[in-house]
């Protein structure tokens, strides 16, 4: 026991010197450290392409650090970097607007003009909202409009992709475009049900469902035996899209839903209100038309999305690269002025980190989702940006809601459900061939806070090999986060392998 006293004097000794003569107390455990050291030293990752970076919190000590300054694939955790700008130049309570115009006049029940959609970048716009709307048109008493149906899109310029996805683009929901006037994720929804008897036809419906789409339903019911459907998209040669539905169902199935990408956004969401439009009653004589110019008229309904807090949540649950990089493109209207573009968003981005005390030296900011592979961040930077949020009053806590909640609670929460850190954890992860990332938040069972950082690149693990290392490591965190031996060292140093 006296030893065990004289140790613990020695320590205070220690601390106090190193305030006194002004060195960081860094918190660490050799316990934390070996664990980490075990999990990384796993074959199927790279030695020179694996990146570790872990603070304590609010102080933002240094904990454990690998590789920390290596610019790396950061992945979908790119999200997380464009989460916190939008609430920095954005704020919680933004709300995305679509306006709904005539630049005619009302007389009767009709309306004597263009009837005028203007797109404001909003990413939440669902079929059901549309259908909503034009249905209040019709209540309002609207019957007819005797022009055009004007889809105003100058709120954001004419690239449909972030510049940096030069790869060919696929029909999965992930690979969508983009527009200032977007619906349903700029998706569509193919749904597919088997038909009533043996040999007959599949029950397919899309929705939503403008007229310029044709279906062409080749699919087949079975007794019983394997779900073989497939279902593409193609354009035809009078600039029509048809969809096409092939394979076999078997009797009793669920409902089989597919999401495909749509060619022309702003055609795709202009036809379907148009749709909405005659399900409601109201007649339009003239054409569908896509406008890049500030259309103006008199206002007949404003929608107005949630606040960009939700959005954020759904976006880092979902990890949807269409949402981010609209938002990307929408800081860019609201600070610089319409069209908003991709070059002048990731500018603000990458302002805002400097702004916040992140070193953008090693970075490349590519787009705002992660998908480019040109992307390059650090794990330093990432745990710098964790650190910065935290304790923010006006948008730390709706950052940090962002943020899925691991192992507990709702939707995609099966990773770590047996973990004992279950629902300790904040997190985005990161995928893409041969990476993985997990960068976010985790407690220990005293509430103490940690920022962490997992870059895990070049490695031949798989998707579930590589969420194995990520998960050991987070564990390790939360079970000795509570144990920390306090130690002093000079400014800079990690009490973890430094790179």
């Amino acid at each position: 026991m006296p030893n065990y006293l004289s140790w613990i004097l020695t320590q205070l000794v220690i601390v106090v010197s190193g305030v006194l003569i002004g060195l960081s107390p860094v918190q660490a455990n050799p316990l934390l450290i070996g664990e980490i050291d075990n999990a990384l030293k796993t074959r199927c990752l790279s030695p020179t392409k694996t990146a570790v970076s872990i603070v304590e919190l609010p102080t933002g000590n240094t904990v454990y650090a690998r590789n920390v300054h290596e610019s790396l694939l950061p992945a979908s955790i790119m999200k997380i970097v464009t989460t916190a700008a939008a609430l920095h130049y954005l704020g919680p309570e933004y709300r995305f607007t679509t306006r709904f115009l005539t630049n005619g006049s009302r007389v009767g029940n009709q309306i004597q003009g263009d009837l005028i959609i203007k797109g404001g970048g909003d990413p939440s716009l669902l079929p059901e909202h549309l259908w909503l709307i034009a249905n209040r048109l019709k209540a309002s008493g609207i019957q007819e409009i005797t022009g055009n149906l004007l889809v105003d899109a100058h709120f954001f310029d004419q690239h449909d992709r972030a510049p940096s996805w030069t790869q060919e683009m696929t029909q999965y929901s992930y690979d969508a475009k983009l527009a200032a006037f977007s619906l349903n994720f700029n998706t569509l929804s193919v749904r597919v049900l088997p038909g009533t008897q043996v040999g007959s036809e599949l029950t397919v419906w899309l929705e939503p469902a403008p007229g310029y789409m044709k279906l062409s339903n080749y699919g087949k019911t079975i007794a019983q035996g394997r779900n073989t459907v497939s279902i593409s998209r193609k354009e035809t040669e009078w600039g029509d899209s048809e969809v096409v539905v092939n394979g076999r169902l078997p009797l009793g199935s669920a409902e089989k839903v597919v999401n495909l990408t749509i060619e022309n956004p702003l055609r795709y969401a202009g036809e379907a209100f148009r749709a909405f439009l005659a399900q409601a009653g109201i007649g339009v004589r003239g054409t569908t038309q896509i406008v890049n110019t500030d259309a103006f008229g008199t206002e007949l309904y404003l929608h107005s999305s949630v606040p960009i807090s939700l959005i954020l949540k759904n976006l880092n649950t979902y990890s949807n690269n269409f949402t981010a990089e609209q938002i990307v493109k929408t800081i860019a209207a609201e600070r610089y002025g319409t069209p908003g573009s991709h070059a002048e968003g990731l500018r603000l981005v990458t302002d805002f980190l400097r702004i916040i005390g992140v070193d953008t030296q090693n970075l490349v900011l590519a787009d705002g989702s992660g998908l480019s592979r040109k992307n390059r961040f650090t794990a330093k930077a990432m745990t710098d940006l964790l650190a910065a949020m935290y304790p923010r009053f006006d948008t730390g806590p709706d950052f940090l809601a962002s943020l899925r909640v691991m192992g507990a609670y709702g939707v995609l929460s099966n990773r770590l459900a047996q973990s004992p850190a279950q629902g300790q954890i904040r997190a985005k992860t990161g995928t893409l061939n041969g990476v993985s990332t997990l960068a976010g938040y985790v407690a220990s069972p005293g509430n103490k806070v940690f920022a962490y950082a997992l870059f895990l690149n070049d490695n031949r693990c798989g998707y579930y090999g590589a969420d194995k290392v990520e998960d050991r490591i987070v564990n390790a965190i939360h079970t000795y986060g509570n144990n920390m031996l306090l130690t002093t060292v000079g400014p800079g140093s990690t009490m973890g392998p430094s790179q």
